[in-house]
């Protein structure tokens, strides 16, 4: 039985992540859940979080992802997110900065964000600071 499968993440303007993996856990609207090689297959809704992986040599790996689907498959699974970048590639005083203009939307302040939004926008921004804080 195969030990890995190929992990795809798509954002609408890039393909983030295409690589062998051992492992994911993924941010599913129901809760984190897990998948290794030879899974069944499912599709799930994702929510604003973290995607954590291990790769080929067991290095473990972080991607933001703002929300979307995954499809499970037994040799792959593809994410097709709102959103999404490697940890590593987060700008964590830009995170900081959203969070904040998505906190004055909740307090009826000036922001950027509806406050219809400022939900999710915190969740997102939370996560992004998540991220990057994970790989630093």
């Amino acid at each position: 039985m195969a030990t890995q499968f190929k992990l795809s993440v798509v954002a609408p303007d890039r393909l983030v992540v295409d690589e062998l993996v051992n492992s994911i856990i993924a941010p599913g609207t129901e809760g984190y859940f897990g998948v290794w090689a030879g899974h069944s297959p499912i599709i799930a809704a994702l929510r604003p979080g973290l995607i954590e992986y291990l790769d080929s040599s067991t290095n473990r790996h972080y991607i933001y992802v703002g929300g979307g689907f995954a499809e499970v498959q037994a040799d792959r699974v593809t994410i097709l997110a709102d959103q999404a970048e490697r940890a590593l590639d987060v700008d964590l005083t830009h995170a900081e900065l959203l969070l904040e203009d998505a906190r004055k939307a909740l307090r009826g302040e000036d922001s950027t964000v509806t406050s219809e939004d400022a939900v999710l926008e915190v969740e997102r921004a939370m996560s992004r600071i998540k991220a990057a804080r994970a790989v630093r």
